[in-house]
């Protein structure tokens, strides 16, 4: 049992040909506040500009290369350099959590006898976990997701707790005395395999229920996109972890047969993937064959070879401590000459993904992370974080949940109770904001319009406050049918206060600037009132890829987003769907977005529905409010997207769409006819006009060449006008403004 910092953590980042992401990582170890640490990089084979990277960390890191692909190979490298008392394992597209390394540090603290320890990995977009308190059997079927942590620390079980490689840490003596990584292991069961050696050897592993690292998942050599993975090493390596893992457990017989029998479970995946459409039949050849390739070997290797552990992982030398400091070029920036301090910013969001979904919540952390690229502090105030701060991916995240205010508003009846709460809420925000102001860490806030989060704060002296508009109150009350009343009377005449007090306004088109003008009787001329459109990331994927990965039968696959509720014009969408899914019968409608929202008598629009249409339920789907990653994957698979909303200030999920080069159907109303400006880039009907929005999509699924040439053109408008670096390279040219008055 170790105190304080005294335990020594070694960190292996083994990289290959991800200099887009390595640097990102080695920034994010200046941000744990755990000091006593090294940290080591082995590089290989990598092709990029990897090198180049890891020049400017030659004098703070540990360095080596590896002329091989194989990852067990750098893990033991990785480990055979390490000083440390404890080898911690990151990935190179990965960011941990500040308090990572101390949380780490309690199990091995608590327990007399540990050989590994991790905590649970976020997905890419932080809105869903990849891994937590995973097992292992001796066959290698894994269990990744579970609510408890595994049980299975005795050396002589058919099940074992595991770790995932971007989130592993191992004591190093233990992983000296069972030889390392079993070098056999080039990609995949590679931890898996570490970790059921360990518990044997009488070292057993333990899950933290925290200690959590935001997992990219980025693109490689063997993983290029959802299905089309290098399937080989996969089922190889499967099939050699079940034969070498039950030996001394199974008999002969169970040894032989069980391991093609769990990789038959593949093969089956591979043909309900082609059922589905999510696989062309090539991609289904071509996966049996690297199945059928991998099996033979694993068996073959599996009886007849001997593990390839490194016997020689024991090395001397110093150990280097991290010396934690920013890049050198992290706080200066030159715009026409002219030298600005990169300044702190804050940002207020209720709602921050994975915390909290929403489109002002969207927004502000593609916004959050433009910024940190940049080298802008960003803090960003928001609700529902599981502790008062914390970091991911270089943004600062404070929750207002956790101050007490002392300052109520009682002279606020209790019938006013939404003007009541928010501004309590705004009043919790200000003093946040007013300590970072004062502590010299912010020089500007950004505030979203809805709940006029940003009001209280207007109110701190010298700080300079940015107003971004969205849909208002009024706007959204009269779309829900919301009954107006003097609550809500009083929030949007908060509403205006805000936007009469900040130093500059920002509208995300030129649509809501008007509506707001016209509802709020608002003069703009006297206003600093900029354009600056919202943007998203653009997607890695190449346009062969997308193609590839849409339905390439004859189903075709109509995509809705968003909450099924009125707003969104999902009743519209519904009576259009319905006729032509009794015509067409290779079409189906899947609609992704909450489906709990009462529609009519208390009832969801998603129960009315299949009740009052079961001959074409099977081609409606309602799939329920769904992780980012799961909405990714329906982009890419979708065929066309539609939103047909009676109004949109923005239309930002137009975008989401429009990235993956999808044909867009939408409304001529708000926003989204400045996002869909022609007939070329997406069809645009009148709102509520179902007969209207029948016959586009009609036209769409009838022509495939339709829907290739307005996918692409809609593409291209994105790539030229709707991406991240656009809107934040616009935004803080306007902080700029604001601040130093240009």
């Amino acid at each position: 049992m170790m105190d304080n910092e005294k335990m020594k953590f070694s960190i292996v980042i083994c990289t290959y040909n991800r200099d887009q992401f390595l640097e990102r990582t080695l920034e994010s170890l200046n941000d744990l506040d755990y000091n006593n640490f090294e940290v080591i990089v082995v590089n290989g084979p990598s092709t990029d500009n990897t090198s180049l990277i890891l020049e400017k960390y030659i004098d703070r890191i540990k360095i080596y290369n590896n002329p091989l692909a194989n990852l067990s190979i750098s893990r033991n490298l990785g480990i055979r350099a390490s000083q440390g008392d404890v080898v911690a394992f990151i990935d190179d597209d990965a960011i941990p959590q500040p308090n990572w390394l101390h949380q780490i540090k309690e199990i091995y603290d608590l327990n007399e006898i540990v050989g590994g320890v991790g905590g649970r990995v976020y997905g890419p977009g932080g809105d869903h976990f990849q891994f937590h308190n995973g097992i292992i059997n001796i066959w290698g079927e894994a269990d990744a997701k579970r609510e408890e942590p595994g049980p299975f620390i005795s050396p002589k079980s058919k099940n074992y707790n595991i770790l995932m490689g971007v989130n592993s840490t191992f004591l190093k003596s233990a992983m000296i005395n069972i030889g390392g990584f079993d070098e056999y292991y080039e990609y995949y069961h590679d931890e898996s395999d570490v970790c059921v050696r360990l518990t044997k050897a009488g070292y057993p592993i333990f899950h933290h229920q925290e200690a959590y690292v935001h997992h990219e998942f980025a693109k490689s050599h063997i993983r290029s996109s959802t299905y089309k993975l290098n399937w080989y090493p996969i089922v190889k390596n499967t099939v050699y972890f079940g034969i070498k893992n039950s030996r001394g457990i199974e008999n002969i017989f169970n040894r032989v047969f069980t391991p093609f029998w769990v990789a038959n479970k593949r093969l089956n995946e591979f043909k309900l993937w082609l059922r589905n459409g999510d696989i062309t039949k090539e991609d289904y050849k071509s996966f049996k064959k690297m199945w059928l390739k991998g099996v033979l070997r694993g068996y073959w290797d599996g009886f007849t070879t001997n593990r390839r552990i490194n016997n020689d992982l024991k090395q001397k030398g110093e150990f280097k401590k991290f010396n934690k400091k920013k890049s050198a070029d992290s706080s200066i920036q030159y715009v026409n000459n002219d030298i600005y301090e990169k300044y702190g910013i804050c940002l207020l969001s209720k709602s921050y993904p994975p915390y909290g979904n929403g489109g002002v919540g969207t927004y502000t952390k593609v916004l959050a992370e433009g910024l940190v690229k940049r080298g802008y502090p960003v803090y960003v105030i928001t609700s529902g974080l599981p502790s008062y701060k914390l970091s991911m991916n270089g943004v600062h995240l404070i929750s207002a949940d956790k101050i007490d205010s002392d300052q109520g508003f009682e002279f606020i009846p209790e019938t006013m109770s939404v003007s009541k709460t928010n501004l309590e809420y705004s009043m919790r925000v200000s003093y946040i904001v007013e300590s970072l102001m004062n502590e010299g860490k912010i020089k500007v806030l950004e505030t979203p319009l809805w709940d006029y989060e940003g009001l209280v704060s207007t109110r701190i002296r010298s700080l300079k406050t940015v107003l971004r508009l969205e849909t208002p109150l009024k706007v959204a009350a009269e779309m829900q049918r919301w009954g107006w009343n003097n609550d809500f009377e009083l929030s949007s005449l908060l509403e205006k206060e805000l936007i009469n007090s900040c130093n500059a306004v920002i509208t995300i088109s030129n649509d809501i600037k008007e509506t707001i003008s016209r509802k709020y009787n608002l003069d703009w001329s006297d206003k600093d009132i900029n354009l600056i459109p919202l943007g998203i990331e653009k997607n890695s994927l190449s346009n062969d890829e997308i193609i590839s990965n849409s339905h390439s039968n004859n189903q075709i696959t109509v995509l809705f987003i968003g909450r099924l509720e009125r707003r969104k014009g999902v009743d519209i969408l519904l009576e259009a769907a319905k006729s032509i899914c009794l015509k067409y019968f290779n079409v189906r409608f899947i609609l992704a977005g909450d489906d709990k929202i009462p529609f009519t008598d208390g009832e969801t629009i998603s129960d009315l529905f299949i009740k009052n249409n079961p001959l074409i339920a099977d081609r409606i789907i309602f799939k329920g409010e769904v992780s980012e990653d799961e909405k990714r994957k329906l982009l890419i698979s979708c065929d066309i997207f539609v939103a047909p909303s009676r109004y949109e200030s923005f239309g930002l999920v137009f975008l989401e769409a429009m990235q993956y080069s999808k044909p867009v159907v939408g409304t001529n109303i708000g926003g989204i006819k400045e996002i869909v400006n022609s007939d070329d880039v997406g069809l645009l009907v009148e709102v509520e006009d179902a007969s209207m929005l029948k016959e586009s999509l009609i036209a769409l699924i009838e022509s495939l060449n339709l829907r290739l040439k307005i996918g692409n053109n809609g593409f291209e408008r994105f790539n030229q006008n709707f991406t991240s670096d656009i809107m934040v390279d616009k935004t803080i040219k306007l902080y700029d403004k604001v601040i130093y008055k240009k």
